[in-house]
């Protein structure tokens, strides 16, 4: 994977180098810059040098350009076939590089993106009456991870009545989070043993991708001693591993 990397960020750059000065040198600034240059004199005749035309070399600049996209689109619909989603991505990403107009290449992205996503599903149940649960599930930096939660829960608060003092705050780590809905789906990546990652919003539906490798949490956003009874069947897919 790596040859293959370095293969195609090699190729990419020489690529987008040549269409790059060819685009900055079209045929009439070619004429315009002959024209602003004094003409010199030729010993032998006396005349001026002619003006360059490059209409041929375009044309077989933007063919090479076309035959790169068309042969990368192969390439990678092969490495997607044999199980390679992640070659197959960074060679079209190279092709869309050098031909960003390209459709065909961006929507074949899209799906193998899709599809990765779609990909190492994890289902587990989370307890709406517990606090952050682990689940045994890593997730990697800089990797999309895809969360899907469906079902529901009877939602109760605990205690009965309560005195002027309101809820008692036990372990912070476990107490209802101010800042987000109550009876949400949260998820938090724990970088460490003893050191947390910042809560985040999950809901019905999350795509998302960790700032940084760790086991990912879960839980319902509820007062400590809440009575609430059920569970919320979730779904964790993408670049995902149980351990």
């Amino acid at each position: 994977m790596k040859s293959t990397g370095m293969f195609l960020v090699s190729a990419t750059s020489l690529l987008l180098g040549v269409f790059a000065c060819i685009s900055l040198s079209t045929p009439d600034q070619v004429v315009a810059q002959e024209k602003s240059k004094p003409a010199k004199k030729n010993a032998k005749a006396g005349k001026a040098k002619p003006a360059v035309n490059t209409k041929n070399l375009d044309v077989k600049a933007d063919q090479l350009q076309s035959s790169f996209t068309r042969d990368a689109e192969e390439l990678a619909t092969q490495y997607a076939d044999a199980g390679f989603p992640e070659k197959a991505r960074a060679i079209l990403e190279s092709a869309l590089a050098v031909n960003p107009q390209a459709a065909s290449v961006q929507k074949k992205l899209e799906q193998i993106k899709e599809n990765v996503m779609n990909a190492n599903v994890i289902e587990l149940d989370v307890n709406a009456a517990h606090g952050w649960d682990t689940f045994d599930v890593l997730v990697a930096e800089n990797q999309p991870v895809r969360i899907r939660a469906e079902g529901s829960y009877k939602f109760d608060s605990g205690p009965n009545s309560l005195t002027a003092a309101g809820f008692v705050q036990k372990d912070p780590g476990q107490d209802m989070l101010p800042n987000f809905p109550c009876g949400a789906l949260l998820g938090m990546v724990v970088i460490e043993p003893g050191k947390s990652g910042k809560p985040f919003l999950i809901g019905e539906h999350l795509d998302f991708v960790p700032k940084e490798s760790g086991t990912l949490l879960l839980r319902v956003n509820a007062p400590p001693g809440n009575r609430n009874a059920g569970k919320l069947k979730v779904a964790i897919s993408g670049h995902v591993q149980s351990h």
